[in-house]
C-alpha cells in the first residue's frame, strides 16, 4: 500500500488525465493480481514481525501527503501551496502549476475516487488494524488521526465495543439483512453506527465520572480533528477544497461500508451465540490480502479480535467471497448481480449452520 500512494500523489501533481492515474493502477494491480496470483492460505512464522508493522505507521505521514497533494490541486493559478509547484518545476521538466490551473471537473473526480479508495484501503483499514490495539496510546492516535480523514470518529468506539459484540444480530448497524441493497445498508449502517458510538462514548463517561461534553468525549475531539483538515483544505483552496475533501471523505466511508456489507452479508447469529468464523465472509485471494494487511482474513479477524494481521489463519473452510475485495466490492454496486452471486453461498451457509 505505501507503493500505491505514489501513483496518486505523481497523478495529481501532474494534472489533467494523469489525476486518475492512482486510481486506473490501484484497479489494475490488485484486480489482475487476485485473479492471477489465485489464493494464499500458508500461515507463515515471521522472525522478524516488527518489519510487517513499519507500512502500518507509514501510513499517516503518507496519506498526509496524499492530503497536501490534493490540496494543493485545489489552490487558484495565483496560490502555490508551499510552494510545491514552483519547486517541483525546479526539479523536474514539467509546469506544475500551468498544468493544474487547466484541470478540469473530471480530472479532479478522478483524483477524489482515487484518494477516496486510497483512504479507505490504506488509512482506514490500517486504523482499524491500530484501534484495536485499545492499550497503546500511539497505535490509538495514529488510527484516530487516520480516521479523521473521512470524518469517521464513531469507527475506534463502535467498531470495537459496538460491532465486535452484536456481529451477526439484529443489533449490529454493520451487518446486512438479506435483501438489502448495499446503497440502502450504507446509509443505515452509518447512521446507526454514528447513534451507537455515541451511547457507547456517553456509557464510558458517565461511568468514569467526566462530562458528556469535555475533551474526554472521543466523538467530539474525532470532529475536531476533522475540522482541522477541513480548514487546512478551505485556506488553501477555498469551497473547491472543501468540496475536495468532502468528496473524498464522503466516497472513503462509502468504500468502508461497502466492505461491512460484503463481509458479512446475510451471516446471522442469535443474541448468545458465539462469535464463529462462520459469520464473517473470508476470502484468501493474495494481492487483496497483501494491499489490505489480511484484512480478508475476516473470519478469523471476529474469532479472535485481538491477534495482529499477520498471525490470522486462512480458514479455508469459512464462508467465502466470490472473489478477492475489489472485484465482490464492484459486484456489491450492481443488487441483481450481487443477489445472483451470494444467493448460492448463502444456501450452502444454510445447509451448514442453519438459517436463523
Amino acid at each position: 500500500m505505501p507503493i500505491l500512494t505514489l501513483p496518486l500523489i505523481v497523478g495529481i501533481f501532474l494534472g489533467g488525465n494523469w489525476m486518475w492515474l492512482g486510481l486506473s493502477l490501484l484497479f489494475l494491480i490488485v484486480i489482475v493480481g487476485d485473479a492471477v496470483l489465485g489464493d494464499d492460505t500458508s500461515n507463515p512464522q515471521y522472525n522478524y514481525p516488527w518489519l510487517l508493522e513499519v507500512p502500518l505507521h507509514l501510513a499517516l505521514p503518507l496519506i498526509g501527503i496524499v492530503m497536501m497533494s490534493l490540496m494543493w490541486s485545489s489552490g487558484n493559478k495565483y496560490f502555490d501551496f508551499l510552494g510545491l509547484g514552483q519547486r517541483l518545476s525546479h526539479i523536474f521538466s514539467h509546469d506544475f502549476l500551468s498544468a493544474r490551473n487547466q484541470n478540469m471537473w473530471i480530472d479532479y473526480l478522478g483524483a477524489v475516487l482515487g484518494t477516496g479508495f486510497i483512504v479507505a484501503g490504506y488509512g482506514t483499514n490500517v486504523a482499524h488494524e491500530l484501534t484495536h490495539r485499545i492499550k497503546n496510546k500511539i497505535s490509538m492516535i495514529e488510527g484516530r488521526w487516520l480516521l479523521s480523514i473521512s470524518c469517521n470518529a464513531d469507527f475506534a468506539i463502535e467498531h470495537v465495543y459496538g460491532h465486535h459484540v452484536t456481529v451477526g444480530t439484529r443489533k449490529d448497524p454493520a451487518t446486512a439483512p438479506r435483501g438489502m441493497n448495499v446503497y440502502v445498508f450504507a446509509i443505515r449502517s452509518t447512521l446507526l453506527g454514528h447513534l451507537s458510538a455515541w451511547k457507547l462514548e456517553l456509557k464510558r463517561l458517565k461511568k468514569n465520572g467526566y462530562s458528556s461534553f469535555s475533551y474526554h468525549n472521543r466523538m467530539i475531539s474525532g470532529y475536531f480533528m476533522s475540522i482541522v483538515w477541513m480548514g487546512l483544505f478551505y485556506q488553501v483552496g477555498g469551497l473547491l477544497g472543501f468540496i475536495l475533501f468532502f468528496g473524498q471523505a464522503i466516497f472513503a466511508k462509502f468504500i468502508l461500508e461497502i466492505a461491512n456489507y460484503m463481509e458479512h452479508y446475510g451471516l446471522m447469529r442469535d443474541d448468545g451465540q458465539s462469535v464463529g468464523p462462520e459469520h464473517s465472509w473470508n476470502t484468501n485471494r493474495k494481492m487483496s490480502s497483501i494491499v489490505l494487511f489480511t484484512l480478508t482474513r475476516h473470519s478469523a479477524h471476529h474469532e479472535k479480535p485481538k491477534v495482529p494481521f499477520w498471525k490470522l489463519d486462512p480458514y479455508v473452510h469459512a464462508p467465502q467471497m466470490p472473489s478477492g475485495y475489489l472485484s465482490t466490492l464492484l459486484i456489491c454496486l450492481i443488487p441483481s448481480l450481487w443477489y445472483k452471486t451470494i444467493g448460492p453461498e448463502l444456501e450452502k451457509w444454510d445447509q451448514n449452520y442453519g438459517a436463523s
